[in-house]
């Protein structure tokens, strides 16, 4: 992992820029971090509804995915800050205990104060970007 975290998430999102636009400046992070059992922490496209972890690829814990790579998740189908820290959370949660990748089908329980419901994703992998000699890469969360 690259010691200069900003040219690395710079270097990993520049796809996703490309096609979505630049990410805003501010970060959402919650006072409890995401090492600590909270939300993870989410870039944005506030405007667009365009949400993308950056903190997991740091993760040494987290699992290589199918395809061999350390990798970041988001989220460009419209959905609320709220959906994409539910999902992104617990698909992060996920990454430290199983290999994931592309066309992963993942079922998640969404049962937080409400009636039981799940939510079924689906990973594609969006981009693959070299950083320092090593490959990382960004899977784009889908309603399955």
């Amino acid at each position: 992992m690259p010691t200069d975290y900003r040219e690395f998430y710079r270097s990993l999102f520049a796809p996703l820029q490309a096609q979505y636009g630049p990410l805003d400046a501010e970060t959402v992070s919650a006072i409890i971090g995401f090492s600590a059992g909270g939300p993870v922490s989410l870039s944005q496209i506030a405007a667009k509804q365009v949400f993308v972890t950056c903190e997991l690829a740091a993760y040494p814990e987290q699992q290589l995915s199918s395809e061999g790579l350390r990798f970041e998740l988001f989220s460009a189908e419209g959905r609320s800050l709220d959906w994409c820290r539910r999902v992104l959370t617990a698909l992060g949660n996920l990454s430290l205990e199983a290999e994931l990748g592309d066309r992963h089908t993942i079922e998640i329980d969404c049962d937080e104060d409400g009636p039981a419901a799940t939510e079924v994703v689906e990973l594609r992998l969006f981009s693959r970007t070299m950083v320092d000699g090593a490959e990382y890469g960004l899977y784009q969360v889908l309603a399955a």
